[in-house]
């Protein structure tokens, strides 16, 4: 038996480039990416939960914060990047090969993952239509 518990649409906005199939991508462009995210485990006798849903949402809460309103940028591509103007630019570095949303939702499951040690299911839209999913145990 498993048994799950999970939060749903969370989000967060954010920019990044990809090498998708056409050149456009690699424009720095911005998303609302939405998260949801389940975690399985045993019910612990002395609550009656899994988990309690506050703390849940509070871990998932600490690391979307990170990429809210960033630039992502993979680690290899930093010494690459120069960005001025009068504004504020907040990068969120990913220490993969591709700041894309299969990889970005990795990340969130891994430290999800590591806050929890339990098994984890992501999904994280990329604008309202388009998702990954990334599973844990």
């Amino acid at each position: 038996m498993r048994i799950c518990v999970g939060v749903e649409n969370l989000d967060f906005d954010a920019a990044h480039y990809t090498k998708g199939i056409s050149d456009k991508c690699m424009n720095i462009h911005g998303h609302t990416f939405k998260v949801s995210v389940e975690v399985c485990g045993d019910i612990h006798q002395d609550t009656g939960m899994v988990i309690d849903f506050g703390i849940l949402k509070n871990v998932l809460k600490k690391i979307i914060n990170e990429y809210d309103h960033t630039i992502i940028v993979p680690k290899k591509d930093m010494d690459k990047i120069i960005i001025k103007g009068p504004f504020k630019s907040k990068i969120k570095v990913i220490d993969y090969p591709e700041a894309t949303t299969e990889y970005i939702a990795l990340d969130i499951a891994k430290r999800v993952k590591e806050e929890l040690g339990l098994y984890v299911k992501v999904k994280l839209y990329e604008g309202s239509r388009n998702y990954v999913v990334v599973e844990l145990d």
